[in-house]
């Protein structure tokens, strides 16, 4: 747990630093800083980290892997904390050797999205150099989008895991249209990092 404390501190740290104009407020009562926890759901200890940050009030938004096995946790967790802004972490892959996960709609719903056992493949280079699906693509992350809506949570924006999502001028125009068919923010579309 130390090692995830420290990532987690070390995002905090580095956001606080990097983009505090960039996350300035635009209401008097606003926070001028935003700190974002990702790669929520990906699995128990993650799930703590958030806890412990959510409880000590600052403002936070957190993105939630919804494809990983340990979303609902998350789920449960957040709706304890209503301050925290939610949002879809957009999947398309699972870049852990020993750790995967797959698409919500399943082998058979996206299959040019998996790997021959059915998980995201690894990396941005092997999802880029595969034979995808466009209309697989949006399809899945409409799939995410729409478990995210159906957790109870208050979903205003979406982002993407590992940039996978924008990762090409066709894959933005997908989230693009998902996040407008949902009614949702992207993050990142205002230089932040």
């Amino acid at each position: 747990m130390s090692r995830l404390h420290c990532i987690v501190t070390t995002f905090i740290v580095a956001t606080a630093i990097a983009a505090p104009s960039l996350l300035r407020a635009q209401r008097a009562d606003a926070p001028e800083v935003l700190f974002r926890l990702d790669d929520i759901g990906m699995n128990h200890s993650v799930n703590l980290a958030l806890e412990q940050v959510a409880k000590t009030g600052m403002p936070i938004s957190a993105t939630v892997l919804f494809v990983c096995p340990w979303y609902q946790e998350a789920v449960e967790i957040l709706k304890k904390y209503p301050h925290v802004t939610v949002g879809v972490h957009l999947a398309l892959n699972s870049e852990w050797r020993d750790y995967r996960w797959g698409p919500v709609l399943g082998m058979g719903g996206v299959p040019s999205l998996v790997d021959s056992v059915g998980y995201f493949l690894p990396s941005t280079r092997a999802f880029l150099a595969s034979k995808y699906d466009l209309g697989e693509v949006e399809r899945e992350l409409s799939a995410q989008v729409e478990r995210a809506l159906r957790s109870g949570l208050k979903i205003t924006f979406v982002d993407a895991h590992m940039g996978m999502a924008w990762a090409t001028p066709q894959l933005r125009e997908v989230t693009e249209r998902v996040a407008k068919k949902y009614g949702l923010g992207i993050s990142t579309y205002f230089g932040e990092s």
